[in-house]
């Protein structure tokens, strides 16, 4: 109730004709009163950025919202830090040195020239304001800038936010902003007499954000400013982003010379390869030693973790990250005389910004490989992926190949929906007094193999715990269970395994209820939840349920649910039930469509989910024979 009003004051106080009655139901963890980013650049290689953040808190969850974090790195530095906390009467009661900063350390699986400082804000009661003000120095390379992004956590209200860059006569700054439409903010750019180059962004009013089931990433969400240099030099390396064409022909420099590899290794590599008939053989053969030789550790020394490191290092340490791993593989291919293409691309967006090149858009390396009448696409980093296996972070990605010429835009091919299945299989035979033994085989393809592959490799109480995991059951006993995969083409994980559940249906007096279907799986979902944002289905696919359902002599079925089919926008549902002498049939096929759809069709989203719940959750009645 206190954050209730919280909210409605914030409004009346900053005479918002926008709240509306959903804001007011919304809790809200923080206001930022005031955030300002200065940069200034001075060259093409270094800038100074002055920031300023005045942050109220009202819970706990507020005060992760008004944590101070600050990245550094061989190019970024830290260079004065001040802050200071204030109570709910606006007195200071602390003070923040830059000694009060805590500085993380190393992880041992991560070799990287990048360290943080940061300050948990924390204070007995509420609410509270605490202040940060900081400067940032960068030297050495400018790849980029430091974007505008007023909001990154949920219920926080912005008051205002201002960002302010300006580049020397003959440079120049490009932009481009995303998700501002309806929002407060403003952008302009000046120059002024002496041919400096300004842009100021000012944000002023944004309601706060919640996180929604079913909703784009945030990048799809939130306001945002994106800054870059058109010309730049990093670590002594110069180049050009004003297309995405300049910024391969850059990021292919980082390569030249890091494909050499040993002679005696070369030796070794075609002694591997000897006796394959075809070049596509020849990479499945080499892609298998890669799994089988190295390891992935994330390493982000020296150009700002965009130059692998060199394939000679990866052969002789074993070990490499998706940029090394990628570039080594690479040199193995070009040693045999195939060549292949370094392709950088994004695991957490789908779609690059066809005319705005950043190097900051993307965060992971694959290697491309052109053969007579086939392409392959091979995951370097993860040794377990099957061989030529599109994974589902970055099929259907926007990527980018860099080629000799410079970069190319380009689209990761992806899998229809039907592909991506589940299949399950199960015998249940029922007691008299609503136990049962259950056979189940159950078959995952493609993203659903993704889901379930980690489960090869596991102990056997995490797959027995798992096994248990997939069955809408209390006190299930699982026994003789199996899970294997099939790295092929469409790669698949296979389970199988025994059940025992001493009350699988409920007696009640002459009659056994009995589930219809304990294996089905319908996503968590809110009726009552006011949607704001559209409605995301990242990933379709297929579940289909084969039961055999074989029940007690001196019992009949009185009743069973009846056979429905129904569709719509974001799938469909088929539910097929056959009674024979003794026995129940039940198939039931759920597929789910791939797609964005509006936030207004939400009540139709729940309806379709609550219409395959309620399939799912059928009871059947047999009736003893007196």
């Amino acid at each position: 109730m206190k954050q209730y009003w919280t909210v409605i004051l914030c409004a009346f106080c900053l005479n918002w004709t926008g709240i509306t009655e959903a804001l007011a139901q919304k809790v809200l963890h923080s206001i930022v009163k005031e955030a300002r980013k200065e940069v200034e650049c001075t060259s093409m290689s270094q800038y100074v950025e002055n920031n300023t953040m005045e942050v109220t808190v009202f819970d706990r969850e507020g005060e992760e919202n008004a944590t101070f974090v600050c990245f550094c790195d061989k190019f970024i530095s830290l260079e004065n830090f001040s802050g200071e906390i204030l109570d709910a009467q606006g007195n200071r009661v602390r003070k923040i040195k830059k000694s009060d900063l805590q500085r993380s350390e190393y992880s041992s699986s991560l070799l990287t020239d990048d360290y943080r400082y940061y300050y948990l804000s924390k204070y007995p009661s509420f609410p509270y304001t605490i202040r940060y003000e900081w400067k940032v120095k960068c030297r050495n390379g400018v790849i980029g800038f430091p974007p505008f992004i007023p909001q990154i956590v949920t219920g926080q209200l912005v008051e205002k936010a201002s960002y302010t860059i300006s580049v020397p006569a003959g440079q120049s700054c490009r932009y481009y902003a995303r998700n501002i439409e309806g929002k407060e903010v403003t952008i302009r750019e000046k120059t002024d007499e002496d041919g400096r180059k300004q842009i100021d962004v000012v944000a002023t009013n944004l309601l706060p954000v919640y996180k929604e089931r079913f909703a784009p990433s945030w990048n799809e969400l939130l306001p945002m400013v994106y800054f870059v240099p058109s010309d730049f030099v990093y670590d002594g390396v110069a180049g050009n982003l004003d297309t995405w064409k300049a910024y391969g022909v850059w990021q292919h420099k980082l390569l030249q010379g890091r494909d050499v590899l040993d002679e005696d290794f070369k030796m070794r590599l075609h002694e591997l390869v000897a006796d394959c008939r075809t070049d596509r053989e020849k990479v499945k053969v080499i892609y298998d030693y890669l799994a089988a030789t190295t390891r992935y550790v994330s390493i982000q020394l020296g150009i700002g973790g965009l130059q692998p490191i060199a394939a000679s290092e990866v052969c002789r340490l074993g070990f490499g990250d998706c940029k090394g791993l990628s570039n080594y593989m690479l040199a193995m291919l070009k040693e045999l005389g195939i060549s292949s293409t370094y392709v950088v691309v994004s695991t957490e967006n789908e779609r690059l910004i066809p005319d705005f090149a950043t190097a900051s858009q993307m965060n992971h390396v694959i290697l491309q490989v052109s053969l007579p009448g086939d392409t392959l696409w091979l995951e370097c980093t993860d040794a377990h992926l099957p061989f030529g296996y599109i994974h589902s972070q970055i099929a259907g990605h926007d990527a980018l190949l860099i080629e000799p010429s410079g970069g190319r835009l380009c689209r990761i091919p992806d899998y229809p929906d039907s592909l991506h299945t589940k299949a399950i299989r199960a015998d249940i035979r029922l007691y008299p007094t609503g136990k049962a033994d259950v056979q189940v085989d159950e078959t995952s393809c493609l993203a659903r193999y993704e889901e379930n592959m980690s489960n090869v490799l596991a102990t056997p109480d995490r797959q027995k715990q798992m096994i248990r995991s997939k069955v809408k059951l209390s006190q299930v006993e699982v026994e003789d269970w199996n899970i294997s995969e099939r790295k092929e083409a469409f790669p698949v994980v296979d389970i199988g395994y025994k059940i025992h559940v001493e009350k699988y249906g409920s007696q009640t007096g002459n009659r056994l209820f009995v589930p219809l279907n304990v294996f089905g799986e319908v996503p968590g979902f809110s009726a009552e939840e006011e949607r704001n944002y559209p409605i995301y289905i990242g990933h379709g696919y297929v579940d289909t349920d084969s039961l055999h359902i074989s029940f007690p002599e001196g019992y009949e079925i009185e009743a069973v649910p009846a056979s429905v089919s129904f569709d719509s926008p974001y799938g469909e549902f088929r539910s097929e039930i056959k009674v024979k002498k003794g026995e129940i049939y039940v198939v039931q096929r759920l597929a789910v469509r791939k797609g964005t759809y509006p936030a207004g069709t939400y009540p139709d989203f729940v309806r379709f989910w609550k219409q395959v719940a309620g399939q799912y959750d059928g009871k059947l009645v047999l009736r003893k024979i007196l």
